[in-house]
């Protein structure tokens, strides 16, 4: 993973609604759970969906390179017109 890992997020506590503050890297399996500060109430995330989400990641950061290549592609081989 890239920058996107270091993104944070947040998620409302399931008992009290405080934030609980993460970052995608937590989301994607550094973490197996979430505790809230407040209250302790907590979410225990399923490995499974954790890998499928990283794997999500990976693919949008391609995705965001492969845009970027193209997009510069389009500008490198633009005709120019200069109108004197």
């Amino acid at each position: 993973m890239g920058n996107l890992e270091r993104e944070k997020t947040e998620i409302p506590c399931p008992s009290c609604g405080r934030s609980i503050e993460l970052t995608y890297r937590d989301l994607a399996g550094s973490k197996r759970e979430a505790q809230c500060r407040r209250c302790k109430s907590s979410y225990k995330f399923n490995s499974s969906d954790q890998s499928r989400f990283r794997s999500a990641i990976r693919d949008f950061e391609r995705s965001q390179e492969k845009f970027g290549d193209m997009m510069q592609k389009v500008i490198s081989n633009a005709d120019i017109l200069i109108d004197r």
